[in-house]
């Protein structure tokens, strides 16, 4: 097996992306409020501002596993949409996609501190961003949702 790879989405990517997310709770659970199902790719594309948005996808034998997007927000990178394909779920794979994103946003930003919102019942990902250094902190903003947090890793 070779090691998986990042590499900047494109339409066919996006597309298989997309069709991991089977109804409306998901999407919301995945993308926030700002997305709508069924999940199309124009309209993804403008909701989630993928023209200021750096938006990859990690590759395991050519294979589409994950996808993530990274931008600013509050002098961090910023993670966004994480998502790893549910049959490769369970393997390590979110961790690398982290990993990754977080290379590419100190190469964009100059900075290494990151950012991310996770819903709290989203036990996984808060126990996977926790283990990785992640720490609830403050947001100076509402947040859309009623049982999300935003979490810091200097």
């Amino acid at each position: 097996m070779h090691p998986a790879v990042l590499v900047q989405a494109n339409d066919t990517h996006l597309h298989e992306v997309l069709s991991w997310f089977g109804s409306a709770d998901e999407v919301l659970r995945w993308g926030g409020p700002d997305l709508n199902y069924p999940l199309e790719l124009a309209p993804f594309k403008a909701d989630s501002k993928w023209h200021k948005n750096h938006s990859f996808v990690m590759l395991l034998n050519q294979a589409v596993v994950a996808f993530g997007q990274v931008y600013q927000r509050l002098g961090r990178c910023h993670l966004g949409r994480l998502v790893v394909a549910p049959t490769h779920r369970n393997q390590g794979l979110g961790q690398q996609l982290i990993k990754h994103l977080l290379t590419q946003g100190e190469s964009l930003f100059g900075t290494q501190d990151s950012s991310l919102f996770v819903l709290t019942d989203n036990q996984p990902a808060l126990k996977l961003y926790q283990n990785m250094g992640y720490r609830e902190a403050q947001y100076p903003q509402p947040i859309p949702l009623a049982n999300c947090i935003y979490m810091v890793k200097p």
